[in-house]
């Protein structure tokens, strides 16, 4: 049984996206053995903080804002950063978040997480005007989060870091094949969907 936590700030367009497609998340983690979700306004630094310490998850999923040194929550409330990163020892991390790869992660690693996979440059993802009220029909959108929660949900599922590493990366592939053989006018996603793989990180202790 994995202990999996997740934060899901919802605060403006890009988090709500994030919001919405993480639901599938929440629902394997409940089959595979506990979750604990910070949603919205429980997507804040002290919160997290108090869980890491109280539950010792052994998955960790952030979502949100991010850069070299930082991971933000709801209303962009930075929750996590290198001078934290030792809360989160034991822990398989996935930060689904700009740049956080670059130096956050491998910090994340030297102060004791098992590992973390995440994005050394911007994480990006296309979306349909006409969907933004319903994320989860948006086939622009789709493929970007499709490939990313293949991390999330390997780890979940007890796949080491590497493991979900390459089962993300085998989702990139065959969503770029289909893309590249659709008859559908989609395949100008693809090369920010190379750019999410080529920048994708993973670190193991």
């Amino acid at each position: 049984m994995i202990r999996t936590l997740i934060t899901r700030p919802r605060h403006e367009l890009v988090t709500y996206y994030l919001y919405h497609w993480s639901e599938v998340l929440i629902e394997e983690a409940k089959k595979k053995g506990s979750i604990y979700q910070l949603d919205k306004e429980k997507a804040n630094k002290k919160t997290l903080e108090s869980y890491l310490k109280k539950q010792e998850p052994e998955v960790v999923i952030l979502n949100g804002h991010g850069d070299e040194l930082n991971i933000a929550g709801h209303n962009d409330e930075i929750i996590m950063s290198t001078s934290s990163a030792h809360l989160l020892k034991d822990c398989n991390v996935y930060m689904r978040a700009c740049s956080a790869g670059k130096l956050l992660g491998e910090e994340v690693v030297k102060q004791g997480a098992k590992s973390f996979i995440g994005y050394k440059e911007p994480f990006l993802f296309f979306k349909k005007n006409e969907y933004i009220g319903k994320p989860l029909e948006d086939d622009y959108a789709r493929p970007f989060f499709e490939t990313s929660n293949q991390v999330a949900l390997s780890l979940i599922n007890g796949r080491n870091a590497k493991e979900a590493n390459e089962d993300s990366f085998k989702k990139y592939k065959k969503a770029i094949k289909s893309l590249l053989t659709s008859e559908a006018s989609n395949s100008f996603l693809i090369p920010n969907l190379l750019w999410n793989m080529r920048h994708q990180v993973c670190y193991e202790s």
